[in-house]
């Protein structure tokens, strides 16, 4: 009875609508019914690989269908139907386990859709250039590979299939707003159909429901229908936000998709046009805010920060997805707008028109594609875990034999063990190999040669020295010249290859002087310093798995043992231990000791007991502090 009565309603408020045609044109013809863009007007096409323009739904969905079908890591999945009963399909992308490489570990997930609003066409393309992008790279042995074996990546290109189909119905015609909330000459339905089908024909004709649907980013919890300036109960609005929260088949389609994600869901991207920003909302969740606007500022970065950044106060909303997203999972969800900015077409020569930032030029989208497509596989390997220590090895360089081989074992979903093979005392005079490698992909190639991910900056090299206590108690640290080295993108055939994954390892020799003072020393530990391709720093303690709880990330040790977002350096390894605890840097200058204040009257057995008390706080906050 409620949904009649919806509909009734609908109707009733529609019928006294009437409106009148356009037609998007390239040229000024003087036709008052006709639109002059300034550039040629889009003709969706039938093409399922990338063309220098739109791909109908057809040829689009072929696409998808295809690569699913072709690759063993991309699977496909119905996650609802729209109104009108088309199919709602979600891509999966990750390899065969629901495990990371290392066993034991649940995969985390990041999810991207596109086509929310019909009449953006950018985003179904650009999702589409993500699915792509994996596709033709699945089987590198490098980044896309280690985002496949060790993530789940959920992409849906296009989320409002009738609408998007009706947009294409029409690629340049639409009709002319006569809703009380629009401005002159407002265009709706047809190409610029934004809202679903709900009480719609695909009749553009029908003057009396175009300007009928539900606007699905207006649909959503928490903050359904709490802003009235942004999100309207009647039905011609254009922000219209439908009979409840999730009321609208796209929208549990959309919910369902994260349910794919088993709990693990980490990362939110819904792809809309235009004005180039990123919008992001905030929580009470201070750490999941500064997580979130990281990650929004190296994307921005990607594209040379021509994207802006709009986060928003925690507490209120219009009902948008991300906001959904980002307050149920406590994740960083964001609404990206893409090209072109906030004057729409004149940033490509264009006349300005109103609205025309619907309407991409067709010789843009490859560009426009690629470089969101970099940006947003940016923010999946940054959610998929910080870098860490995997595997330690040191060979001699004259006859390969090894001297050192340690490597981090995972024992559970939560912990791992160091496992050590071989550890024998280094000699002076000796040219030594040594490989660090890590958990992930540590760097970006170009062609072949190393360079920094697009748009950021970043050291190559780790930093590495030898610390501990001399024989005499005496503090060293040596530095070593890593200068020489390399990070391998080649299989490991003599332990001179990547461990896992190209790039995953770094490989250069050394040797130590005679008066190296880690000869005959009761500590002898490595201090590693490095940052991936997206500049966050190492776990400083691999013992204890990093992952997502509550909108930020557990088990990740910054330089002295301490829990947080940031890491920091690694000194768990040790070629020689003296069996004090982690994160001890030797070199470190205590802070001076601050006297007792003298004690008043005089009793001498009261300035002993007060001197005894003093010393058994200090070695009880010690013990504290060296087992925290």
């Amino acid at each position: 009875m409620a949904k009649l009565i919806f509909h009734l309603m609908s109707a009733l408020a529609s019928f006294s609508l009437s409106a009148t045609q356009l037609t998007y044109t390239e040229n000024v013809t003087g036709n008052p019914n006709e639109v002059a863009l300034g550039y040629p007007v889009p003709i969706p096409v039938a093409s399922q690989t990338p063309v220098n323009g739109f791909r109908n739904y057809a040829s689009l969905l072929a696409r998808h269908q295809d690569i699913a079908l072709s690759s063993n890591s991309v699977t496909s999945q119905i996650i609802g139907q729209s109104i009108e009963g088309d199919n709602i399909w979600a891509y999966i992308l990750s390899d065969a386990d629901a495990v990371t490489a290392e066993n034991f570990i649940k995969e985390p997930a990041m999810l991207q859709n596109g086509g929310i609003h019909a009449r953006e066409w950018q985003t179904p393309e650009v999702v589409t250039g993500i699915l792509e992008r994996f596709y033709n790279n699945q089987n590198d042995q490098g980044f896309y590979q280690y985002l496949l074996e060790n993530s789940q990546i959920i992409l849906i290109p296009v989320l409002n299939v009738s609408g998007f189909k009706q947009t294409q119905r029409y690629p340049n015609q639409a009709m002319y707003s006569t809703d009380q909330d629009d401005g002159a000459n407002w265009p709706r339905d047809g190409r610029m159909r934004r809202k679903n089908m709900r009480g719609v024909d695909t009749d553009l004709a029908t003057e009396n429901d175009n300007l009928l649907g539900i606007d699905l980013n207006r649909n959503n919890n928490p903050y359904w229908a709490t802003s009235p300036g942004r999100s309207s109960g009647r039905s011609a609005s254009i922000v219209h936000h439908g009979a409840s929260p999730a009321s609208e088949p796209a929208t549990q389609a959309l919910q369902a998709a994260a349910n794919l994600a088993d709990g693990r869901l980490r990362f939110y991207i819904d792809t809309h046009s235009f004005t180039q920003v990123y919008f992001a909302p905030y929580t009470a969740n201070t750490r999941r805010n500064a997580i979130t606007d990281s990650i929004a500022n190296k994307m921005r970065a990607v594209n040379h920060n021509r994207y802006q950044y709009g986060p928003s106060p925690a507490g209120a909303g219009i009902g948008a997805t991300d906001e959904y997203f980002a307050n149920t999972y406590q994740i960083p969800a964001y609404t990206l707008e893409t090209e072109p900015g906030n004057n729409g077409g004149t940033q490509y020569g264009g006349f300005g028109v109103t609205h025309d930032g619907f309407i991409l030029p067709e010789a843009e989208i490859n560009r426009v594609r690629n470089e969101l497509a970099n940006a947003s596989i940016l923010g999946y390997y940054m959610q998929a875990g910080p870098p860490s220590i995997c595997q330690i090895q040191i060979t001699r360089v004259d006859n390969g034999s090894t001297i050192f081989l340690g490597q981090w074992q995972t024992s559970s979903e939560t912990n791992r063990e160091w496992q050590q093979s071989d550890n024998t005392v280094l000699e002076s005079g000796v040219n030594y190999r040594f490989r660090v490698s890590f958990n992930k992909p540590m760097r970006w190639r170009t062609d072949g040669q190393i360079t920094p991910y697009p748009g950021l900056t970043i050291s190559n090299a780790p930093t590495i020295a030898l610390e501990g206590f001399a024989a005499d108690d005496q503090a060293y640290s040596e530095s070593i010249s890593v200068a020489n080295g390399q990070w391998l993108d080649q299989p490991n055939t003599n332990n001179d290859g990547f461990l896992n994954y190209k790039d995953d390892s770094y490989m250069f020799e050394f040797n130590l002087p005679d008066t190296s003072l880690t000869f005959d020393a009761k500590l002898f530990q490595l201090a590693i310093q490095v940052t991936d391709l997206a500049n966050q720093q190492l776990d400083a303690s691999p013992v204890t798995v990093v992952d997502w709880s509550n909108g930020a990330w557990s088990g990740y040790e910054s330089t002295d043992g301490s829990l947080g977002d940031s890491g920091g350096i690694d000194r768990n390894i040790r070629l020689i231990n003296d069996g004090s605890d982690a994160f001890n840097d030797p070199t470190a200058v205590s802070p001076p000791t601050t006297p007792p204040p003298p004690q008043k009257g005089g009793g001498g057995s009261e300035t002993i007991w007060g001197i005894m008390i003093l010393i058994l706080v200090r070695l009880i906050n010690l013990k504290i502090n060296l087992n925290r």
